[in-house]
């Protein structure tokens, strides 16, 4: 693989840092590229040169937290105990919530970090699920958007918070809330 230049990467970071501060001021829609260029001291040519347009650079933001935060931590979500990945995800997810936090009001018809996440979790319970419960289509369907409901409210807690979270505590906060649905 191609080592990238430190230049190009430090023009990309320049770019990106310059977009995530405008979003914590300014809604999405009404960022435009002369906002981003004049926070990111970059010329026009050389946005274009690393970008198409701001929807490009932010789903290469988004991509890049999915790819390197996100979908592991879902990989291991169902294959280690709650309690347990509860104590690898906190810290993590805790470690970049200012980033989600800024991300995660960006709603827009092609790009909702929320929806991305809600749809990742629950595709990713229904895969795990079809091979554990045996249940219908619609059953798992159910299931699967149950869960991710579940799992985005933990995440905006999470990222929406300003205190530490201690994963004891929400764990058994989990149990709390769950024992209601197992009333008899």
């Amino acid at each position: 693989m191609k080592k990238e230049d430190p230049r190009i990467k430090r023009t990309r970071m320049l770019i990106q840092t310059a977009f995530l501060k405008l979003l914590e001021t300014k809604a999405y829609e009404e960022i435009t590229v002369q906002d981003i260029l004049d926070v990111a001291e970059v010329n026009r040519s050389t946005f274009y040169k690393h970008y198409l347009n701001k929807e490009k650079l932010i789903g290469q933001i988004i991509g890049r937290l999915k790819e390197t935060i996100i979908l592991p931590l879902l990989e291991q979500r169902f294959s280690i105990p709650t309690k347990a990945f509860a104590l690898v995800a906190v810290p993590i997810i805790s470690e970049h919530r200012s980033v989600f936090r800024i991300l995660w009001q960006v709603d827009t018809q092609r790009i909702s970090l929320k929806k991305d996440f809600f749809n990742l979790v629950k595709n990713k319970y229904i895969s795990v699920s079809r091979h554990k419960f045996d249940r219908t289509s619609a059953e798992l369907e159910f299931q699967g958007t149950l869960f991710a409901y579940i799992s985005v409210g933990m995440f905006e807690h999470i990222i929406q918070g300003t205190e530490t979270i201690d994963p004891d505590i929400e764990h058994q906060n989990i149990e709390d809330v769950l024992s209601f649905f197992n009333m008899g």
